[in-house]
């Protein structure tokens, strides 16, 4: 933040008052990078970087969208993994890459509750056994990883983006049964397309942005920006996209990349603008109500 805006964002009474220091990346603007050049972090788990045959994660076809000359995207997501996988396996190895200046995108939540990382935000801790046969160890919670993550990240002087967790290709409707996208059995002929509603509002996605809020933290609400460009979409050309109800082929990691990107571009003061390429200056910056900033509270 440089002096002129400090100025403009003082008090006129220093009692008592608090005020919003600026909204968005410049209220916690990181140093520049050490090497003139920043890195974007992708930290998740198959739906940002998978490698199985046919398949894509969004962390893979999001460095098209960014200028290689200014920005390196970095994707160290890690299929099947969970925040507690994660943490306990990649963060280390990790967090040394991380430098000041960079981006760190943040979105766990996928196999959280298949790998039993404990619920909720809180600092209680319990025995996980998180596969069969392995040692259990002491888990704690979603938010727990989710801000401890964060927290080292920023530590190095890099800024934390969470992405609430992407959705999953399964699909209702008032009058048809589906697997996944796929209808089971004919389709009836009350059968209305309108009515193809994608599955959403995970308990995961409510407790990221609850972390954000704590950390005060931007979130991009991926969870609901994807799940209206679906249903806008529609399910028949949204399922041609997936292998099955997670995993996306090259063309649906590069659908959910333009719709991140869309994203970053939508938060006040975005730095990611500026890093862009031709193809991610094309996209359109995404409604703001799919953002949120999370401005830093200052004074007493």
């Amino acid at each position: 933040m440089n002096l002129l805006h400090r100025l403009l964002t003082l008090p006129s009474c220093a009692a008592g008052i608090l005020f919003l220091v600026a909204p968005g990346f410049a209220a916690n603007a990181p140093a520049p990078a050490a090497s003139g050049k920043p890195s974007i972090i992708v930290c998740g788990d198959s739906t940002a970087r998978n490698t199985g045959p046919g398949a894509q994660g969004w962390g893979t076809a999001i460095a098209d969208y960014f200028d290689a000359a200014k920005a390196t995207v970095n994707n160290v997501a890690h299929a099947g993994t969970s925040s507690l996988t994660y943490f306990n396996g990649d963060w280390p190895k990790v967090l040394p890459q991380i430098k000041a200046g960079d981006y760190v995108l943040l979105v766990f939540g996928i196999n959280d509750g298949g790998l039993h990382t404990p619920p909720g935000l809180g600092e209680e801790t319990q025995s996980v056994t998180v596969k069969a046969g392995q040692p259990a160890v002491t888990g704690h919670t979603y938010g727990w990883y989710m801000s401890k993550m964060t927290t080292d990240a920023q530590a190095k002087g890099a800024h934390v983006v969470l992405l609430t967790l992407t959705v999953r290709n399964t699909w209702t409707n008032p009058n048809v049964t589906y697997k996944d996208a796929t209808p089971n059995g004919p389709l009836p002929g009350n059968y209305d397309p309108k009515q193809d509603k994608i599955v959403r509002g995970d308990k995961f996605a409510q407790w990221t942005k609850d972390v954000g809020a704590k950390l005060h933290v931007p979130v991009l609400d991926l969870n609901n920006l994807e799940g209206d460009r679906y249903e806008k979409l529609g399910r028949e050309k949204v399922m041609v996209n997936y292998l099955d109800h997670n995993h996306t082929n090259p063309a649906g990691a590069d659908l959910v990349a333009s719709y991140i990107v869309a994203g970053l571009k939508a938060f006040k003061n975005s730095p990611f603008t500026a890093l862009l390429s031709d193809k991610g200056q094309a996209i359109e910056a995404a409604d703001a109500k799919y953002v949120i900033e999370n401005p830093a509270v200052s004074g007493k």
